[in-house]
């Protein structure tokens, strides 16, 4: 052994310069080999204090005293001390900016984006162990916060459930649809027929239109929904009563009557009882029980017998003028009998031609029979004539008995025909 070092000398001296060469190698191969242990081993305590919980990390270099003679591997990956103010828990309680984490909520999450936070200012916090605990305390810090602090989209929807819902309107301010079972009954108090009509009442209660009768339930909730719809077009005419005093009528889309008002002593009035109505018609509320009302049938007289008309005498038909409320002329025309009783009266027409045609209209319904007797609400008849399609087209006077009604009836068959048409104007000269 002696022996080979002695001649490795002796060929060191000989060839310093390979020596030197083979040297300066080994040596940087030993350095190489250190500086990778080192990066190594770098690694794995830094995977070491990410898996762990950064509290107790904190608190544990807090209480252990730094190495008088660290070692610079193990420099690197340890973190430096921390300041015991770093802690969540008086993050919490105001703190000031030198001794709070990293970056407020707000940053936090804009920093989820970024790969590393700027440092902050007086801390000797290294990059990896920055970004460990700025990671976990905006993880604790946010899940506080978002709590306390809504965002802008749950601070809308917060307002709009807090926000009163819009009141839906009271039914003390709508109107009513009443629908009415007219029952007619006997001496013996025994209901032998019936018939249905509605009104519309304003939410005080004030009647503002009154139906025709129905033979059914059904036929009056189909004329409630077709008064609706014509309400809603519009289409009402207010008219000069004979009496002097103001009604509104409303008409179908063929011109022909569905109903009439009250009576009122002014234009106005009557205007306003047409507006009533097209408000408190869209509103108004079905009724949801029928009210009944029982008319007695009225006595009939002993001595109620048909008139005997002479036929060499004629009745009239008589076509009359006069001002409706926009003083506008109309026509109108009236049955007379021979004894100049009236028999009936027709609705208004804007021309006498008009009316004649009218006239013509009638004649031919009734010719065929077309009319319907009833008992009124206030217990008297009347009689109606109605077209092919069971439209109103007039309304006869009204009688204490059915026996002078259907008279009356009579009366029209036998004077309609044969009268001839004479103008109101003629008459005077």
């Amino acid at each position: 052994m002696k022996e080979f070092i002695q001649n490795a000398i002796a060929y060191a001296k000989a060839n310093p310069i390979l020596v030197g060469v083979i040297a300066a190698c080994v040596l940087l191969a030993l350095i190489v080999i250190v500086c990778l242990i080192a990066k190594a081993s770098k690694r794995k305590k830094a995977k070491k204090l990410a898996a762990a919980k950064p509290v107790e990390t904190v608190k544990t270099e807090v209480v252990k005293p730094q190495p008088t003679k660290p070692d610079p591997v193990k420099e690197a990956i340890q973190p430096a001390p921390i300041k015991e103010e770093v802690k969540p828990e008086p993050v919490k309680e105001q703190p000031t900016p030198e001794k709070t984490a990293p970056a407020p909520v707000e940053k936090v999450e804009k920093t989820e984006e970024k790969p590393t936070q700027k440092p902050v200012e007086k801390t000797a916090v290294k990059p990896a162990e920055k970004k460990t605990i700025s990671e976990a305390a905006a993880k604790k810090l946010t899940g506080k916060k978002a709590e306390a602090a809504p965002t802008s989209n749950e601070k809308a929807e917060k307002k709009a459930e807090a926000k009163p819902t819009a009141k839906k309107p009271s039914n003390r301010y709508k109107g009513k649809w009443v629908i009415y079972d007219l029952m007619i009954e006997d001496k013996n108090g025994t209901a032998k027929e019936e018939a249905f009509f509605f009104e519309l009442h304003a939410s005080n209660g004030e009647l503002l239109l009154s139906s025709e009768e129905y033979t059914s339930y059904s036929g009056a909730l189909g004329g409630i929904e077709t008064h609706k719809a014509n309400i809603e077009k519009g289409n009402f005419k207010i008219t000069l009563s004979k009496k002097g005093d103001y009604i509104f009528k409303l008409l179908s889309g063929k011109n022909t009557l569905l109903c009439t008002g009250a009576n009122y002593p002014t234009l106005q009035g009557a205007e306003s009882a047409v507006e009533s109505t097209k408000r408190f018609a869209k509103t108004a509320v079905l009724q949801d029980r029928m009210e009944e009302l029982h008319v007695a049938i009225p006595d009939e007289e002993e001595e109620e017998e048909e008139p005997v008309y002479d036929d060499s005498i004629v009745g009239k038909w008589i076509v009359s003028s006069k001002s409706d409320a926009d003083g506008n002329s109309v026509y109108y025309f009236e049955l007379f009998a021979s004894n100049g009783e009236k028999l009936l009266s027709s609705e208004e027409y804007t021309t006498y031609v008009g009316a004649v045609n009218g006239i013509s209209t009638h004649k031919t319904n009734i010719e065929k029979d077309n009319f319907r007797i009833s008992l009124t609400k206030r217990g008297d008849y009347i009689f109606k004539l109605l077209s092919g399609n069971g439209q109103l087209l007039c309304l006869g006077e009204h009688y204490k008995t059915k026996t002078r009604c259907e008279n009356a009836v009579e009366s029209v068959k036998r004077f309609a025909k044969s009268s001839p048409v004479l103008a109101a104007s003629d008459l005077t000269d």
